[in-house]
């Protein structure tokens, strides 16, 4: 079974969401009931889906352009963004579920699906609005944070979106941090862009975990022979708060090592306790909890495969 910071967030909200999203959804069955699910999986709010399109300017556009040593400009990373969300806000309002036996691939990167449209009216003007003002503040300070891009600049490597996994506690703990930059006589950075308004989130366990995931995982072929050298609580842990202009940075202590460990040491035993020893295809929504969180289940993508279950 696999685990991750953001399951184990979903399955101490909502155990059911959780078990829609790792044991039944899936994109490649001809079961048209797990097939849904999936499609479910990819509704995403405005504010989630701005924040993917930021991610994802930055890792295809911004990160090889560093890692190349090529200049940056503004106007044509906003441009290509413009036209990101352009079409994507298209393919979303057209609503790809309504389309369910063609391929999310199929769509390329114009593929966006949003919860509005399904569960509600769509998104309003002011939504897109404020979506794409917090994209246009996102880029436009990154860009000019020159002492950050320089720093990455002088990486001897930079990985993005890098799938780190590692056994522990009888499950696979897969991290995909954001950005991991190494340096020929440096400790390694690990980044983790951040679009949150108020930057009041703090991101130390997911960090934590990441610096954890790159010294415990299996080294990548690309990974540089330095990094046996250098201690988990030396790994460089930065947040970019992207709409703040602003870096958060963590120091990742033997204490902070261990809660980290326990977090996912307790969070395992319940998902393993949940699953009962069972195969995901022996395993029904009502052996997991619902949630009891108010307005969890307005929020979930898979309210209606859900409700169905307990009608």
């Amino acid at each position: 079974m696999k685990w991750s910071v953001s399951g184990a967030k979903t399955f101490r909200r909502c155990q059911r969401q959780w078990f829609y999203k790792n044991c039944v959804a899936n994109g490649v069955t001809k079961d048209a009931v797990r097939r849904n699910v999936y499609l479910l999986s990819k509704l995403q709010s405005i504010a989630g889906w701005r924040g993917t399109l930021i991610d994802d300017v930055i890792t295809n556009t911004v990160i090889p352009a560093l890692q190349s040593k090529r200049s940056l400009s503004l106007e044509p990373v906003l441009t290509l963004a413009r036209r990101m969300f352009d079409r994507q806000l298209a393919t979303a309002l057209k609503h790809p579920l309504r389309q369910p036996d063609r391929s999310v691939k199929s769509w390329g990167d114009d593929y966006a699906a949003f919860h509005c449209v399904e569960y509600g009216d769509g998104p309003t003007q002011k939504e897109l609005d404020d979506a794409w003002n917090d994209i246009d503040v996102a880029l436009t300070n990154l860009l000019s944070m020159r002492s950050l891009l320089d720093k990455l600049r002088a990486a001897k490597q930079l990985l993005s979106q890098r799938s780190l996994q590692f056994s522990t506690c009888g499950v696979t703990v897969s991290a995909v941090p954001d950005l991991i930059a190494f340096y020929s006589d440096e400790p390694p950075a690990i980044l983790d862009w951040k679009a949150h308004a108020f930057g009041t989130m703090d991101a130390w366990l997911q960090l934590a975990i990441y610096s954890i995931a790159l010294k415990a995982c299996n080294p990548h072929k690309d990974f540089p022979a330095s990094l046996a050298q250098w201690p988990v609580s030396s790994i460089r842990l930065v947040e970019v708060q992207l709409l703040l202009k602003r870096l958060r940075r963590h120091e990742i202590d033997e204490d902070d090592r261990e809660s980290a460990e326990a977090f996912i040491a307790e969070s395992a035993m319940s998902m393993l306790m949940a699953m009962d020893g069972k195969k995901a295809a022996d395993i029904a929504a009502d052996d997991f909890a619902t949630t009891s969180f108010e307005g969890a289940c307005e929020r979930c993508s898979f309210r209606k495969s859900c409700w169905e279950t307990m009608q």
